[in-house]
């Protein structure tokens, strides 16, 4: 594994950390707590992301992703890595049908979306990538069942064009996709 990947992941894991018992784990100094503007730049665009997800704008959301982006969603479903914009978009909006309530139902759980809560963002960073965590609920009802999903994200922001070149989706809690209905 290159260094640079290596420090990626053990950074990503102490934020995970800290998002897990509640309190950051990479402390800031008060005096430098406001963020770089390449910082606050990339959590606009993680921002502006979530925000086209909760509005299951899949053309939208992947306007904030770099040509080659990675990404892995429905890290519950052991997905791989999957590459590149298009690709994101087409499994964004096949996602968002499965999810809309006008979906038909079919084999496997009955799973409507609902609003998306952006809980806390956290970035850090330099000039040329920026590291942004997000911690959100993800409000779904699975077979009739409403659930509040705890979800981290993970993001990788090209501090230069504002895009993202890596994204992560993880739920934060064990959950049951087949639950009963009441």
């Amino acid at each position: 594994m290159h260094f640079r990947q290596t420090t990626w992941l053990a950074r990503l894991g102490l934020v995970l950390m800290g998002l897990v018992i509640g309190r950051p784990v990479l402390a800031q100094d008060a005096s430098t707590k406001s963020a770089a503007p390449y910082e606050q730049r990339a959590v606009n665009t993680v921002r502006a992301f979530v925000a086209a997800f909760d509005a299951k704008d899949a053309d939208r959301a992947a306007s904030y992703f770099e040509d080659d982006v990675q990404f892995r969603m429905e890290v519950a479903l052991n997905r791989d890595i999957e590459i590149g914009r298009e690709n994101a978009r087409q499994q964004l909006r096949r996602l968002f049908e499965r999810v809309s309530s006008a979906a038909q139902t079919g084999d496997g759980p009955r799973v409507r979306g609902g609003k998306i809560e952006l809980v806390q963002t956290e970035a850090v960073g330099d000039s040329k990538e920026v590291l942004v965590i997000s911690r959100r609920i993800d409000n779904v009802t699975i077979n009739g069942r409403p659930l509040q999903l705890p979800v981290g994200s993970f993001f990788r922001v090209n501090a230069q064009t504002g895009k993202i070149e890596e994204w992560l989706d993880v739920p934060l809690v064990a959950f049951d996709r087949n639950p009963r209905p009441k």
